[in-house]
C-alpha cells in the first residue's frame, strides 16, 4: 500500500486485556486470517517459559475495524490483519490453564500465574477505519513480507532465553580449532569447493541440535525447550567431539572439499548422529567415554574425495571439475551412520 493512501486512513491506539481479547474472539467479535497451528504453538512455548518471570514482550496487533466504536471509544468488531497467531495462542492458552488447574502442584502455580497474567495484562492494537479487503491483504504482505528478519547470526549472539543458541554461541567462541576451520556467519549453506568454511552458522547450530535430541530437526528451535543435562555439560561434550574430530584430519584443511569428504555435509551430519545414537538420555560420563570410543573408530577411515567408498552411496556430480557430492536425503544420511558403525 502507499504510504500516502495509509495516512488518509483514520487510524487509533486501544488497549486490551488479553482475556478480554480472547472473549472477543469467542464471541465472533473478532475475525482472523488462517492458523498456523506450528506457530501458535512456538507463541505458547514462549508464554509458558516465561509466565512466572513475566519477562515477555509481544508486539501490538494491526486490526480494521468498519463498525465504529463503543462509546469508551474501543472497536465493537475487528478484522485482525497482524496477530492472528498470538491470539489463537492466547485462546489456546486459556484451555490449558482449566487443564492445569486439575494437575500437579507445580502446574497448578502455573495455572494461576497464568491466569493472572492474562487478566492483568494488557496488548496494544493499532486499529485502521475504512481499509478495503485489498488494503488489508496489501497492508499484511507489507508487514509479514517486507520488514526485516533478525539475522540468525543476531539471534545466537544475543538470545538468553534459547538454551540451543546459547550453547551456538559458547562453542563459536571458545573452540579454537573451530575457529581455525571457519564457520560461515553471513550464508545458511556454502557452495563448495569455493567455499573452503567447515559448516555455516546454521549447520553448527543443527549439529549442537544433535547433541541435545539425538536428531537432526528442522525446527530444532521447539525440540531443545526441555534437555537432560545444563548448557555448561553439552558444552563440555560438544568441545570433546570437536577434539577428536580435528585429531582426525587437520583443521586448517577439513573444510576444502577436493581434499577431505568431511567438508560434505550429509557425512559431516552422519558423524555427529553417529557419536549420539540413542545417547540423548545418558548420563555426561558415559556421553564422554562413547564419544571418544566412537571417534577413535574413524581414525583409520580414508577421508579423501578419492575414497572409492562414498560412490556407494547416493550422489551426483557437480561443478568443474566434476566432484561427488553426496546427497543429503534421509535415507542416504541413515545409510552413512551404518557405515560409520561397520568402520
Amino acid at each position: 500500500m502507499i504510504l500516502s493512501e495509509l495516512d488518509r486512513k483514520r487510524r487509533t491506539m486501544v488497549s486490551c486485556s488479553i482475556i478480554e481479547l480472547v472473549h472477543m474472539y469467542r464471541n465472533g467479535q473478532i475475525a482472523t486470517r488462517e492458523v498456523n497451528q506450528l506457530r501458535v504453538r512456538s507463541i505458547k512455548n514462549y508464554l509458558l517459559d516465561n509466565a512466572l518471570t513475566k519477562n515477555i514482550y509481544l508486539p501490538p496487533l494491526v486490526a480494521s475495524s468498519r463498525e465504529g466504536a463503543a462509546p469508551n471509544g474501543d472497536p465493537i468488531e475487528l478484522s485482525i490483519i497482524d496477530g492472528t497467531q498470538r491470539i489463537a495462542a492466547f485462546a489456546q492458552l486459556e484451555d490449558s490453564i482449566l487443564k492445569a488447574l486439575k494437575k500437579g502442584e507445580e502446574k497448578v502455580k502455573l495455572a494461576y500465574e497464568l491466569d493472572s497474567l492474562m487478566k492483568d495484562s494488557s496488548i496494544a492494537i493499532q486499529v485502521f477505519e475504512g481499509l478495503t479487503r485489498a488494503e488489508e491483504s496489501q497492508l499484511y504482505l507489507d508487514l509479514n513480507l517486507k520488514g526485516k528478519k533478525v539475522a540468525l547470526s543476531k539471534r545466537i549472539s544475543f538470545d538468553s532465553r534459547n538454551n540451543l543458541n546459547v550453547i551456538t554461541n559458547q562453542v563459536l567462541h571458545t573452540h579454537q580449532s573451530l575457529k581455525t576451520a571457519g564457520v560461515e556467519l553471513e550464508k545458511r549453506s556454502i557452495n563448495r569447493p569455493a567455499n573452503k568454511k567447515l559448516l555455516s552458522l546454521s549447520q553448527l547450530r543443527q549439529v549442537i541440535g544433535i547433541f541435545m535430541t539425538g536428531k537432526a530437526h528442522l525446527n530444532i528451535e521447539e525440540k531443545v525447550s526441555q534437555s537432560p543435562l545444563s548448557n555448561s555439560e553439552y558444552i563440555t561434550l560438544i568441545h570433546l567431539y570437536l577434539n577428536e574430530l580435528f585429531d582426525i584430519y587437520p583443521a586448517e584443511q577439513m573444510g576444502d572439499y577436493t581434499k577431505c569428504m568431511l567438508a560434505s555435509y550429509p557425512l559431516f551430519i552422519a558423524v555427529a548422529l553417529y557419536v549420539n545414537d540413542k545417547m540423548e538420555n545418558q548420563p555426561i560420563e558415559q556421553r564422554q567415554q562413547l564419544i571418544a570410543t566412537r571417534m577413535s573408530k574413524l581414525k583409520e577411515v580414508d577421508w579423501s574425495p578419492d575414497n572409492p567408498i562414498w560412490k556407494e552411496f547416493k550422489g551426483t556430480y557437480k561443478g568443474r571439475p566434476p566432484l561427488f557430492h553426496l546427497s543429503k536425503d534421509k535415507n542416504n544420511i541413515e545409510e552413512l551412520v551404518r557405515w560409520l558403525y561397520s568402520c
